[in-house]
Parts: structure tokens; C-alpha cells; sequence
């Protein structure tokens, strides 16, 4: 199974403000606009991604599953200068059994996306198969934005 890398940086999303800027417990209203507009758009993604593929969203080391909202939220999205960011995977299946690390799940050849969030809450990172049904969904789902392909971790 060939992976790869897809890196969605904000700025794609919020083309009118300055992501590198973004402090999730910063109120003002650019600033809450711009990760509104974020949560949005990734909540949007995964629900229709959950809904064409029959996945379920889970933390990468735990089998029980979480909603939309876990990931597509400002704690996972977004850096914060107070907290700083917990650096989390989680993936997108249809049944997952616990990894400890993105390794095991790449050893493993589980079915589904793997979604990292960045340590300077810039973006996201989704990790699938290179050329699959699944790729080709989600790169269409994508169309709209600027996104890079990045290497596997």
C-alpha cells in the first residue's frame, strides 16, 4: 500500500487573514471568523467523508469512537499561546483497533485517513493510500483549495 501526505494549510481556507496569527483563545473577531470558517469546513469534510465511506472517526490509539466535533474543533485545530497544541492523530475507519504511533498504523495497512494535527496550528495533515477510490474522493472533496503533498512521517 502506497501512502501519502496531504497537507490543507488554513491560509486556503481563510485567503483574507494571516493564519500564522491564529491563538484560539484570541476573541477577536478576524481572528474567530477565520477559525469558524476552519471548523466549518473541516466538520463539513468529515461528515461527508464519514457518510460516503461508512467510517467512524477515533483517536489512533483507541477503539472507541469520537464525533465530528472532537477533530473538528479548535482544541485539535488551533494553536493556543496559553496551552500551546497536544500534538493528536486520529483516524477515519470503518473499525479501528488501537496504534500507539504512526507507524504502527502505516505497518499495520489499515483502510481509511489518518488526520495529524500541526504543531504550530496551521493546518492538518491526512494520511491515505496514494490512487485509491478513497484518494480520489478526497482530493476532489478538495478541489476548492490549495493543498500540498507531503511525504508519510
Amino acid at each position: 500500500m502506497a501512502l501519502t501526505g496531504i497537507n490543507i494549510d488554513y491560509s486556503t481556507i481563510c485567503t483574507d487573514y494571516n493564519t500564522a496569527y491564529l491563538d484560539r483563545d484570541n476573541n477577536d473577531p478576524q481572528t474567530t471568523a477565520c477559525m469558524r470558517a476552519v471548523v466549518s469546513r473541516i466538520s463539513e469534510f468529515l461528515h461527508a467523508l464519514c457518510e460516503q465511506f461508512g467510517y467512524r472517526l477515533y483517536p489512533l490509539n483507541s477503539d472507541r469512537a469520537v464525533k465530528v466535533a472532537s477533530v473538528a474543533s479548535n482544541r485539535f485545530l488551533f494553536y493556543s499561546l496559553e496551552k500551546e497544541i497536544t500534538l493528536q492523530r486520529f483516524v477515519a475507519t470503518q473499525s479501528h483497533t488501537p496504534c500507539s504511533n504512526d507507524s504502527e498504523w502505516i505497518q499495520k495497512g489499515e483502510e481509511g485517513v489518518m488526520i495529524r494535527n500541526d504543531e504550530e496550528g496551521e493546518g492538518i495533515y491526512l494520511y491515505l493510500e496514494k490512487e485509491s477510490p478513497l484518494y480520489a474522493w478526497v482530493t476532489g472533496q478538495l478541489s476548492d483549495l490549495s493543498w500540498d503533498e507531503v511525504p508519510v512521517p
